[in-house]
């Protein structure tokens, strides 16, 4: 280990450590730099508070201002006795590569863990752990906000059937929360405790949390039992963890559960499980994807199907096991939709949008969200289908195509076959069948029943590109660890790849701003509104129904158990939306309203009201930017 020293910069750290004035000095300069440091946080705190960094807003203030500086004097000092470090990690090396398959599995998953929980705390901080903390949500764009709001009404409605729904929102017809995308699983979960819940819990930060530490552990496993370099493996999973489908999916917290897309290929892969486990466990899966998102549910049960379809080929006398089972999941799939309530609103039929699907140039298409690439020309929709693979990875590819292709197959071989079948469905539903290029339309087939049904139903049919996403990285990783070249070679290639990816990357991992400041706050006064409710009124109905500042309304509702009609949701029955805005119209224009009704317009729309005697049933009043009228009797 002598022959490290032979290197002049690590002779220089010997001998700052072997002189007590060099070592005072270095001592000095590390004290300086741990000043400036706090320094730079004193200004950031400045800069990001909005009431100054003495405010309760400013969270994890004490550890920015005096524990970040000390970690920067510990890391200088860190710093000199690096060689040290060096000397320990390559007899560490050494240890490592003699241990058994096991104990590298072992030492990968915990790795991985530790990764995809680091990337976590960097990007979002551990302080949305806290299920009390609300502040945070309102920033990341108002799908979470409906997220958070519709549990939050959920949590206190009674129970009913379907199991999510709640009449006091999209009145009269009331509305599933299963159409305002929350995590039914702990929707439900938590209705259940909700006697013992605080007034204003949220479970969106843990439900972030555990996505990220489950990505990196199926991360992990998909690649323990390959029998290769464990660095190998170490330097993989980064690629699978700093994924730009999910980087990108703050707004939309179910879609976060890509773990359950590497657990699919994981089971596919697999070589330690039965045939019978992978089957019932993919099975599994598909289910937990119910109670969580049907787009998810769509792309497990595809790759559900690849998985069978192998099994089946391979031993044709699980044939009937195979059939109930695939049955069965499909059977129980429907049903407990039905629990839920994604059919409360009967048949749904919404406008045709075939915008938001994939663009050939996905894979390369950096949209203008990543550090290195200037993105390419797309369509309006293109960012549903979005799937960068980042310049990292693109490097490796590029290696692969122009290099010499080995004679034995990992991709295009037998078992691999029936995945491949499922992928290129995928993708062909990914694109739409509408083929384009940027905005080059190579070839249009999307007009035909099948593609516009599937639309109607799934329509943002983009994301659907997300299993051949990881297709693609897995494999490419897999084919780069197999390939006949010097372990060295292998090593440098993905040191190289990795450092450009999480260069690449980074605006989509760098730290989110919290804007916890601002909070998770009411935009207005509610005490006029509840003055003129009075006692005996409990709807507040508005016209035109578009959503204002539905997240107020329905903060007001809430509170005092009144039922509303405005709001945001994924899907409602247009049918009955315009059948009872016009029944509301007759209603105002007649001068009729309910005994326990409030009717609302704005302001310059307060002449719908009739002006005649039937105005005399009628007390009216201007209440901020809205006109409320309710019936004297």
């Amino acid at each position: 280990m002598s022959a490290i020293y032979d290197v002049k910069f690590f002779s220089v750290l010997a001998k700052i450590r072997s002189k007590k004035a060099l070592l005072l000095l270095y001592l000095l300069a590390s004290i300086i730099i741990g000043y400036a440091i706090y320094v730079n946080q004193v200004s950031w705190l400045d800069f990001n508070c909005n009431h100054g960094r003495y405010s309760n807003s400013c969270i994890y203030k004490i550890q920015r201002l005096y524990l970040v500086p000390v970690l920067g004097i510990i890391g200088c000092i860190f710093f000199l006795f690096i060689d040290k470090v060096l000397i320990f990690l390559i007899m560490l090396n050494k240890k490592l590569e003699n241990l058994s398959l096991k104990v590298h599995a072992k030492i990968l998953i915990i790795y991985s863990l530790v990764l995809s929980i680091f990337l976590f705390g960097f990007r979002f901080s551990f302080y949305i752990l806290d299920p009390r903390r609300i502040e945070w949500i309102s920033h990341f764009g108002r799908d979470l906000s409906l997220n958070f709001l519709s549990w939050h009404i959920f949590r206190d409605s009674p129970w009913s059937f379907p199991l999510g729904y709640i009449e006091s929102i999209n009145y009269p017809d009331g509305i599933s929360i299963a159409y305002s995308d929350p995590t039914m699983l702990f929707c439900v979960l938590f209705k259940l405790l909700n006697p013992l819940l605080p007034s204003y819990f949220q479970y969106l930060g843990i439900w972030y949390f555990l996505n990220y530490a489950l990505q990196g552990l199926f991360a992990a496993l998909i690649f323990k039992n390959i029998k290769c370099s464990l660095k190998l493996k170490l330097l993989a999973v980064p690629f699978l963890i700093f994924s730009t489908v999910l980087l990108d999916r703050v707004s939309h917290l179910t879609l976060n559960a890509h773990w359950l897309i590497l657990a699919s290929f994981y089971l596919y892969l697999s070589s330690e499980m039965s045939n019978k486990k992978k089957i019932i466990w993919h099975s599994i899966i598909v289910y937990i994807t119910v109670w969580l998102h049907p787009y998810l549910t769509f792309m497990l049960f595809s790759l559900f199907s690849a998985l069978i379809l192998k099994i089946y080929f391979t031993d044709k006398k699980q044939f009937k096991f195979l059939s109930f089972l695939f049955t069965f999941t499909f059977i129980s799939v429907f049903i407990s939709w039905y629990i839920i309530g994604y059919f409360h609103l009967g048949h749904i039929v919404d406008d045709l949008n075939l915008s938001y699907r994939s663009n050939l140039n996905t894979f390369i298409n950096s949209m203008g969200k990543y550090a290195l690439l200037n993105p390419l020309p797309s369509t309006g929709g293109d960012y549903e289908g979005s799937a960068y693979l980042g310049l990292g990875l693109l490097m490796i590819l590029v290696v692969l195509l122009f290099e010499k292709w080995p004679k034995q197959k990992y991709i295009f071989n037998k078992e691999n076959k029936y995945l491949l079948w499922i992928i290129v469905i995928l993708t062909l539903l990914a694109t739409g069948l509408n083929f384009k290029f940027g905005n080059i339309t190579i070839l249009n087939i999307s007009k035909t029943f099948l593609i516009d049904y599937i639309f109607i139903v799934y329509r943002s049919m983009g994301r659907f590109i997300w299993p051949v996403y990881y297709f693609i990285i897995i494999f490419s990783l897999l084919s780069l660890i197999f390939r006949e070249r010097s372990i060295y070679k292998k090593y440098i290639l993905f040191i190289i790849a990795l450092i450009i990816q999480l260069i690449d990357l980074y605006p989509l991992y760098k730290p989110v701003a919290l804007n916890l400041a601002n909070g998770f706050s009411v935009k207005r006064d509610f005490s006029p509104w509840v003055k003129f409710m009075g006692a005996d009124k409990n709807k507040l109905i508005f016209y035109p129904n578009q959503e204002y500042f539905y997240e107020d309304f329905w903060l007001l509702s809430k509170e005092y158990k009144y039922s509303t009609n405005i709001g945001y949701f994924a899907r409602i029955d247009l049918h009955k939306f315009k059948e009872n805005e016009k029944n509301v119209y007759k209603n105002i224009v007649g001068g009729y309203i309910p005994r326990d009704t409030v009717y609302v317009v704005l302001k310059n729309e307060m002449k719908l009201f009739p002006t005649d005697q039937k105005n005399k049933n009628l007390e009216c009043e201007i209440i901020q930017e809205f006109y409320a009228c309710k019936n004297k009797n």
